[in-house]
């Protein structure tokens, strides 16, 4: 079972980053913002009959090792947009993954997540840099932390 509310913030890439959880009746609300807004908002849904996880999972692997991103997880975005194609498919690798580490840490739910994502701009010329790799692993290790999904420390 998930906390009612979870509130944190932390530097990432020299960047201040806060993440708030907010579990309701009906679905859990994410937020990942280096903005002091929510940003883009998109819910993503699974239908109830998928399994998840058919192997438990490996709780040895380094703390980067993410579970797996169903195919069949539908991202449905609510509100704003990403600023750019490139950071399009960002924000709907964020939404999918924040998604899946929720329904890894309460197996027993396949409740709606609606992820708000208000992320700082690479300034890379070529599209996502490195730096939003490097920023994406570190917020997803430190969202399952924040769930106690298996394989945190």
């Amino acid at each position: 079972m998930l906390q009612p509310v979870i509130l944190a913030e932390r530097v990432i890439e020299s960047i201040h980053t806060q993440v708030i959880v907010q579990t309701f009746s009906d679905r859990v609300l994410v937020i990942v913002t280096q903005l002091k807004k929510v940003g883009t908002l998109i819910q993503a849904s699974l239908p109830a009959t998928i399994d998840l996880l058919d192997a438990p999972p490996d709780t040895s692997a380094p703390i980067t090792t993410l579970p797996p991103v169903h195919p069949s997880i539908d991202l449905t975005y609510l509100f704003g947009h990403a600023p750019s194609s490139d950071h399009q498919s960002l924000y709907s690798s964020y939404a999918a993954q924040i998604a899946t580490l929720v329904w890894t840490s309460d197996r027993s739910s396949h409740t709606p997540v609606v992820v708000g994502i208000a992320l700082k701009l690479s300034r890379s010329p070529e599209g996502l840099s490195s730096t939003d790799r490097t920023t994406f692993l570190q917020v997803m290790d430190w969202i399952r932390e924040l769930l106690n999904t298996p394989g945190a420390t």
